[in-house]
């Protein structure tokens, strides 16, 4: 899937964490609350697992039909 889609793989699987790590950094950094920055960071990262997820099985599902037919 990576191959086929590199940058769909890479939004999603990498982009969305290291945006969550941004924003932890950022709210170190301006004294945000780190509370709600916290629990933002895990939030987007179970978002992330889910469409890596979603997209895996998606590209999964696609590579049997192709290979079915």
């Amino acid at each position: 899937m990576a191959r086929e889609f590199p940058v769909r793989t890479s939004l999603f699987t990498f982009g969305l964490p290291v945006f969550a790590l941004l924003q932890l950094l950022n709210g170190f950094i301006y004294n945000g609350s780190l509370v709600f920055i916290g629990l933002f960071a895990v939030l987007v990262t179970a978002v992330s697992v889910n469409l890596t997820q979603y997209y895996i099985a998606v590209y999964r599902r696609q590579q049997l039909t192709h290979w079915w037919r």
